[in-house]
């Protein structure tokens, strides 16, 4: 997805960043190692341009950690093994440990067997699905993810649609290719952010709402339910924001295949895709994740542009916390 850099947007390092991010973690309580993990992912998130689910979360588990509703050292625990699936239960941790260990399941399961499901439940937050599905590609595996949360009870308001039966829960698709960007489609469920814009709408793009309003559910059901949490303890968790899902399929290419061929294939499909004329008013023509793919290169040389906004928000974790600002010394 294009994004516009502001003109106030300031460069930081990479790495500055990473440490920063680290050090608010583990000011928090986590562990060195799963603090380095958290910071690492947000910053990757930074990279690729997708402001709203980099060091911008920061801002929510801080808060998260502080007051309790989630648990900063949890005990993941696997709770159910068979040779293509698995559930990992979070404990009421971040998302993030919990589903790295099921991704690195999933890995290792599909490798054995050609293709695997791993389900967690019991964490908080999972950030970007496109982060798991980075990790399952680096082995040449095709995954497809979804996380939501638990616990769905019916819409009170008044002027409530079946519309509103459903949060943003996310999903992703990521395949494999021989060079350049690989194909991640990393995205929102909900298409429609103006929930007062839905009369115009249906009137004019009906099929995008309603293939919408499908994807939606699909996300929920396959992640939020599945993994076994349509029960009683599941609205009443421990860590009061530890009400997160996710489920991870993945396939091994080669199974099916010659599999550098059929990486050879998507590497020029992608490629000869990206050489037509961009959609009307874009810059350039983009696939799903080339865009991304693209800052990444660039910008771990040369800076994360931070807008003052965001550059004050971490300001302002680092005065509550009493943590350092490195590109303020």
């Amino acid at each position: 997805m294009p994004v516009c850099v502001p003109e106030d947007a300031r460069r930081i390092m990479p790495d500055m960043l990473r440490d920063f991010t680290t050090e608010v973690l583990r000011k928090v309580d986590l562990p060195a190692d799963d603090a380095a993990l958290i910071a690492r992912y947000l910053v990757d998130v930074d990279l690729r341009g997708v402001v709203s689910h980099g060091t911008r979360q920061l801002r929510r588990y801080v808060a998260e950690f502080r007051e309790g509703r989630i648990n900063p050292r949890p005990e993941i625990a696997q709770v159910m093994d068979a040779p293509s699936m698995a559930i990992f239960d979070g404990d009421g941790g971040t998302g993030y440990l919990v589903a790295t260990r099921a991704t690195e399941s999933v890995i290792e399961r599909a490798k054995a067997n050609g293709i695997a499901v791993v389900c967690t439940r019991n964490h908080g937050h999972v950030g970007s699905v496109g982060i798991y599905a980075r990790l399952a590609l680096a082995c040449d595996l095709a995954t497809f993810s979804v996380a939501g949360g638990v616990a769905w009870e019916k819409p009170t308001q008044p002027d409530a649609t079946v519309w509103d039966a459903m949060g943003a829960p996310p999903m992703c698709f990521g395949i494999p290719t021989a060079e350049g960007p690989p194909f991640v489609l990393d995205m929102n469920a909900n298409m429609l952010k103006d929930r007062s814009k839905l009369a115009e709408a249906l009137q004019t793009f009906p099929d995008f709402v309603f293939k919408s309003l499908g994807m939606r559910f699909t996300s929920w059901f396959l992640a939020g339910i599945l993994a076994g949490t349509a029960t009683p303890e599941s609205s009443r968790p421990k860590f009061a924001s530890a009400t997160r899902a996710f489920t991870i399929v993945a396939i091994d290419v080669a199974r099916l295949g010659d599999l550098e061929a059929y990486k050879a294939e998507l590497a020029r499909i992608v490629r000869e895709s990206r050489s037509l004329n961009p959609m009307p008013g874009l810059a350039s023509a983009e696939v799903p994740g080339s865009l991304e793919w693209q800052r990444e290169q660039t910008r771990e040389h040369s800076g994360i542009p931070l807008t003052e906004d965001h550059l004050d928000m971490l300001q302002r974790i680092a005065t509550e916390i009493n943590v350092p600002v490195p590109w303020e010394s």
